[in-house]
């Protein structure tokens, strides 16, 4: 998903949840679920967005409207013992900027 579709979506109210998703192995990632799905923000070559700090996160979703999100902290000990979903909205620090 492009950041004009996310802007898209944000403004028509389709957003169910954004999640800043931090691995210990790698670098933040923006996921938005919404109505009928999820995805991760890309750039305009289709390569995934990355944000080495959670500042660069908030600026992705100040583009677009956006002014709350989940952080979820993904430990890699979780990643191989979690199965096929883990429950973010559990598992996440609601944020409001």
């Amino acid at each position: 998903m492009q950041i004009s579709e996310f802007k898209a979506l944000a403004s028509s109210h389709r957003l169910k949840a954004v999640n800043f998703i931090e691995s210990g192995c790698g670098p933040m990632v923006v996921e938005v679920e919404y109505e009928g799905g999820k995805d991760l923000i890309k750039d305009r070559s289709g390569t995934v967005l990355t944000c080495a700090n959670v500042a660069q996160a908030y600026d992705v979703c100040h583009r677009a409207g956006v002014h709350e999100a989940n952080l979820v902290q993904v430990t890699p000990h979780d990643e191989t013992c979690a199965g096929v979903v883990m429950d973010y909205h559990s598992d996440s620090i609601p944020l409001k900027f």
